[in-house]
């Protein structure tokens, strides 16, 4: 097996230098670095309190590009031990649908949607003429490494937000990561030879059987290519790691489905509606089991209870340099206990000084002294009282919500 990686790597890591030494693939890498970082200076923009402190936007860019380089890199190779050949995917039509599809909704700019319905219509018309089980495989690898990118970071620098659900205003977090991602993928050159050319490959190889036996002497070169992965959750019954892990595991489990699906389907070709289905249904199933845990479990930051609940606590602020964190407790400042935000302004807004603070963390007590400069807050945000008035709104995006509402029209 090392006899295999290490050529394949080595090709890889000539590929990719060639790449980013390219003058027109570095514009457009480093136009995608301004527009993350874009991204993320409005995320931060949206917290009053993130702007008064350290901004974080430019370190979060620099982790995207980071992990991005690192979810190409894993991403490639699962794409040369798969088998995808890029030349027999129809990426134009998918493109043309996925913004179709991002007309009707913004959230179904992705390519589970777009490659899914592609690939049915295909099957149905035989129009676009593609290979269904390279499409879908390629759908299922970049799920994949989205799943591990949103594990490894999708809940570092969540947006504190005040969420509508139920007429009821909650508290919660707003979840956003951006990822430019190199890719290389593979492209058959036919019988010609390559000096950058896949190296032999064994036996099992491709593991995506449609068009192995077509020419058995083929040769694979690699094409770098540029795509950008997304995730935005909102959670409030959970905290931003607990959630990010579900929906990651979640994510995993669709992608390892259609791409055993895929590879299936190349095999035994009456198992392509199986996959073609499954793309759009199964990534509406993750949307519908983190809505349906939003919907089951109670909100995790409301009033109620001893003290005052933190939402946020912003990096760097006086309140964190004294180690509050987000779903602490605030009982009592200099003695006095508080139960309101505004309780905490009138004993605070007195000019500077030293703040004897009690605080409340997983059912144990511990003190605190917060000291506060000349005109600055302790940069904390809490949970959402009465008289709340900003907030976003919350519904069931998925489509099983729909079936379900009208479900409830026929019966009327």
């Amino acid at each position: 097996m090392l006899d295999l990686i290490l050529p394949v790597l080595t090709l890889m890591g000539h590929v990719f230098w060639n790449a980013f030494t390219s003058p027109s693939f570095l514009i457009i890498y480093c136009l995608l670095f301004l527009i993350t970082n874009q991204q993320y200076k409005r995320l931060e923009d949206m917290s009053a309190r993130a702007r008064r402190y350290h901004p974080l936007h430019f370190k979060a860019t620099l982790i995207s590009i980071v992990l991005g380089l690192l979810g190409g890199i894993l991403g490639s190779l699962l794409i040369i031990i798969v088998g995808i050949d890029i030349s027999r995917v129809n990426i134009l039509p998918l493109w043309v649908l996925a913004l179709i599809l991002m007309m009707i909704s913004p959230r179904f700019l992705c390519f589970a949607y777009a490659g899914g319905v592609l690939a049915v219509i295909s099957l149905v018309s035989g129009y676009p003429q593609m290979d269904i089980a390279q499409l879908l495989a390629l759908v299922a690898v970049l799920h994949m490494v989205e799943s591990l990118l949103i594990l490894l970071n999708g809940h570092l620098s969540p947006v504190p937000v005040y969420v509508q659900r139920d007429n009821e205003i909650i508290g919660g977090f707003n979840l956003q990561k951006f990822w430019p991602i190199p890719l290389l993928a593979l492209a058959s050159t036919g019988l010609l030879a390559d000096p950058g050319a896949l190296p032999p490959m064994p036996s099992w190889w491709p593991l995506l059987k449609s068009y192995s036996s077509a020419l058995p002497g083929q040769n694979y070169i690699l094409l770098p290519l540029l795509a950008v992965l997304g995730y935005g959750e909102i959670t409030t019954t959970a905290a931003p790691g607990h959630r990010v892990r579900k929906s990651s595991a979640n994510l995993l489990l669709f992608s390892i489905i259609l791409l055993i699906l895929s590879i299936a389907s190349s095999y035994y070709p009456q198992m392509l509606w199986a996959a073609a289905l499954f793309a759009p249904l199964g990534h509406e199933t993750v949307i519908w089991l983190g809505t349906r845990q939003e919907r089951s479990q109670l909100p995790l930051y409301v009033t109620g209870g001893p003290g005052l609940m933190m939402l946020d606590v912003v990096v760097g602020s006086p309140a964190y340099q004294a180690g509050l964190r987000s779903a602490d407790r605030i009982l009592s400042i200099n003695g006095q206990e508080i139960a309101t935000y505004h309780e905490l302004l009138g004993l605070t807004g007195q000019g500077t000084g030293h703040f004897a603070v009690e605080v409340s963390r997983d059912n144990s007590v511990y003190h605190t002294t917060i000291k506060r400069a000349p005109a600055a807050d302790w940069g904390i945000t809490p949970v959402p009282e009465a008289g709340a008035i900003q907030c976003l709104i919350q519904h069931d995006v998925s489509v099983f919500s729909w079936l379900k509402h009208l479900q409830r029209i026929f019966r009327r």
